[in-house]
C-alpha cells in the first residue's frame, strides 16, 4: 500500500461522520459547506526494510473548519465535533477496519484556533497524526 491510499482510508473514515457536512477527496479550491475537513501528507520518510519492502513513517494533517460567522457559535461548533475525528480514526484502527493500510499510527495531536480556507477565515482546528505506518512492496 502506498500513502495515498492511507490517505484515502481516513478519508473514508471521516466521511461517515453526520456533523462534517463535506470531507472531499482532494482540497477544493474553495468550499461552501461548513463544517469540512481536509486530508493531506504533512511530512515522512521512507526507509528500505530488507530489499523487498519500503516502510514510510508519515505525518498527516486534517484541518476541521467551521464558518467563522459567530465567535461563541462558532467555538460551541468547533467543541461539539473536536473529538469526533480521532475518535473516529482510533475506532477504526481498533477494529482493524484500517489495518489493510496503516501497519500503526501514534498520537494525534491538535492545534485549536483561527484558520483560513480559500482566503475565507474560519475557526477550527489543525489535527497531525504522527508516526503512521505505512509499508509496501519496493517494485
Amino acid at each position: 500500500m502506498a500513502l495515498k491510499d492511507a490517505v484515502a482510508q481516513i478519508i473514508d473514515a471521516l466521511q461517515e461522520l453526520n456533523d462534517i457536512r463535506r470531507v472531499p477527496d482532494e482540497p477544493p479550491e474553495n468550499n461552501e459547506q461548513f463544517p469540512f475537513a481536509v486530508v493531506y501528507p504533512l511530512t515522512g520518510t521512507y526507509e528500505q526494510e530488507m530489499t523487498q519492502y519500503m516502510k514510510g513513517l508519515h505525518s498527516v494533517n486534517i484541518e476541521l473548519h467551521v464558518a467563522r460567522k459567530d465567535l461563541p457559535r462558532d467555538y460551541r461548533q468547533v467543541m461539539n465535533l473536536i473529538d469526533q475525528i480521532p475518535n473516529k480514526l482510533m475506532k477504526k484502527h481498533a477494529d482493524g477496519e484500517l489495518s489493510s493500510v496503516l501497519s500503526t499510527f501514534g498520537i494525534v495531536e491538535y492545534t485549536f484556533g483561527p484558520l483560513e480556507w480559500a482566503g475565507v477565515q474560519t475557526l477550527g482546528v489543525t489535527y497531525t497524526i504522527s508516526n503512521l505506518k505505512v509499508q509496501s512492496t519496493v517494485t
